[in-house]
Formats: C-alpha cells, sequence, structure tokens
C-alpha cells in the first residue's frame, strides 16, 4: 500500500513535469495533470491541495534526486593525495552538469522561472542542502561572515540557474558546471595557481566520470 502511494504521488509529479515542459505553469490546470497521471482530480487533491503545492513538491524531488547523484569516487583513479577542494569542486560540477542535462525537469523550470514562487522556493531548497554540506567544513567560511556568505553565493547561482533556464544566457551544462566549481574556489580566496591545478585536475577527471555514467 505505501508503496502503491509512493508511485501514485511520483506518477503526477512526472506528469505535472511534462506538462509544465510543454504548457507552461500558468496554462497547466490540475484537472490536466490529473488526465495525464491516469488518476482522478479527487486522487490528486488527496496528494497535493493546489497546483503551487505541485510545484513546489516537484521541485524538491527532482532537485533531490540530482542533489543525490554523487558517484563512488574509490572507483576512479583518484591520487593519495587528492585534497577535500578537487573532491567538492567535481561535485559542484556534477550537479550543476545534471540539472541542466535533466532536459524534461530544465524545460519545466524554465517555464516556471518567472514564476514568484520559484527563486524563493529553489533558493530555500539549495540554502538547506549547502548548509547541510558546509556545516561540516568549517574553513569554507573562515574569516567570513557566514550568511553573508551564503546569501552572497547562492544569490548568483540561482540567479544564473534563471538566466540559462530562460535563454538570456546560452551556456552549456558542461559551461555552466566549469563555473560555478571555479566560482566556488574563487569564493574560498585560494591562490591562482591553487586554482588552476584544481580546474586542471577536474578536467582530468570529468571524462573518467561522465565515461562511467554512460
Amino acid at each position: 500500500m505505501e508503496q502503491r502511494v509512493k508511485d501514485r504521488r511520483r506518477a503526477i509529479i512526472g506528469a505535472a513535469e511534462q506538462l509544465f515542459a510543454e504548457k507552461g505553469y500558468e496554462a497547466t490546470t490540475m484537472q490536466h495533470v490529473a488526465k495525464k497521471a491516469g488518476t482522478s482530480i479527487g486522487n490528486m487533491y488527496f496528494y497535493f491541495s493546489n497546483k503551487e503545492e505541485l510545484m513546489k513538491s516537484m521541485i524538491d524531488e527532482l532537485c533531490d534526486e540530482i542533489w543525490q547523484l554523487t558517484p563512488d569516487y574509490s572507483s576512479f583513479d583518484l591520487l593519495p593525495e587528492e585534497d577535500r577542494s578537487t573532491i567538492e569542486a567535481l561535485d559542484d560540477y556534477l550537479r550543476v552538469h545534471a540539472f541542466f542535462s535533466k532536459v524534461s525537469f530544465a524545460r519545466s523550470l524554465h517555464r516556471i522561472a518567472r514564476h514568484a514562487l520559484f527563486r524563493e522556493h529553489i533558493l530555500r531548497f539549495l540554502e538547506s542542502k549547502v548548509r547541510e554540506r558546509y556545516n561540516e567544513i568549517s574553513d569554507f567560511f573562515e574569516g567570513l561572515d557566514r550568511e553573508l556568505a551564503l546569501a552572497y553565493h547562492l544569490g548568483g547561482v540561482v540567479n544564473m540557474f534563471e538566466r540559462i533556464l530562460s535563454g538570456e544566457l546560452k551556456r552549456t551544462p558542461h559551461e555552466a558546471g566549469l563555473f560555478l566549481a571555479k566560482s566556488k574556489l574563487h569564493i574560498r580566496a585560494l591562490p591562482r595557481a591553487e586554482v588552476t591545478r584544481i580546474m586542471d585536475r577536474l578536467q582530468e577527471l570529468i571524462p573518467k566520470i561522465t565515461a562511467s555514467a554512460v
């Protein structure tokens, strides 16, 4: 029973993802989603009280799915002295690349990127994930105001997402991933030579990681 509930909920979110990509958020109704998901409108409201809640759940579930796409680095040719900064840069690259490479999700976000709730909700989602991650890395904020650093970084990331999804910035998933990884290294005020070393190593690792995922 519990699995059936999860499957039905996921089917509704999947239908919403497709319809938001095809028709846009405003033009899509709960009736449209119910029909696409093969369920009744009553069942729709059992899972989601309104379309905004459905949109938020779609963002949460699919972003969370992408956030979990962390490979087992032990299976790759990492050097014994491979430092944490290189692994973090690789994580940043892979997550941004996955975000933009999931075509239907990216198209859905494109169609809702200008919605009033989009920026607030995806910003809160990313902030919660970043806090979880960097609470374990105290030196990331060394010498910085933690709250201002988070606000500055996350605001820039969400703005980048919005402009790429809207088509205002023509960038590939690879370019977006490399930019975010490099910008995070600069925020940490690492020496230029160290940033160059890490980014060169990243370029070596990316083909191995992506080839393993094919």
